[in-house]
């Protein structure tokens, strides 16, 4: 195992990214840091369809996605069901604030990834300003944590 600690209140992933290759090696970092992976996909329709018929805490999405579906509309959607978003994409937009807890900037390495989703659970679990991790923005209100 990459890491050893487990995470606490975010278990259940999905990743949503179009290049196979980071896909593959998201989904395995993940897998190996303690996190169920529930699924990985290429388009908003197919995470749209996993959050309706699986239990997911957080999702790991690019904004670049296949099919007609945006990143963002994702990212609302996900939000709008109280499922924790950390966007990962070559530049965080303007407006990351609006539609995710976090934004972190490709490219990136295993640690930092890892580490944005326990910035995250950080955040929303114990409702606490999260440590600094390289690449990462935050977009942490207590108020409304």
């Amino acid at each position: 195992m990459l890491f050893a600690s487990r995470p606490s209140c975010i278990k259940r992933l999905l990743v949503i990214e179009d290049d196979p290759l980071v896909a593959f090696d998201y989904e395995h970092t993940l897998q190996q840091s303690g996190y169920a992976v529930v699924a990985t996909v290429d388009s908003g329709e197919a995470a749209v369809a996993v959050m309706a018929a699986e239990a997911v805490d957080a999702i790991v999405l690019d904004l670049g996605l296949a099919g007609h579906m945006s990143g963002r509309e994702v990212a609302r959607l996900a939000r709008d069901r109280g499922i924790a978003v950390l966007l990962v994409t070559g530049q965080c937009p303007e407006d990351a604030a609006d539609i995710a807890l976090a934004c972190l900037n490709k490219p990136h390495s295993t640690a930092a990834l890892v580490g944005a989703l326990r910035a995250i659970e950080t955040m929303i679990c114990k409702n606490k300003a999260p440590r600094k991790v390289s690449g990462l923005q935050t977009y942490w209100r207590p108020e409304a944590a």
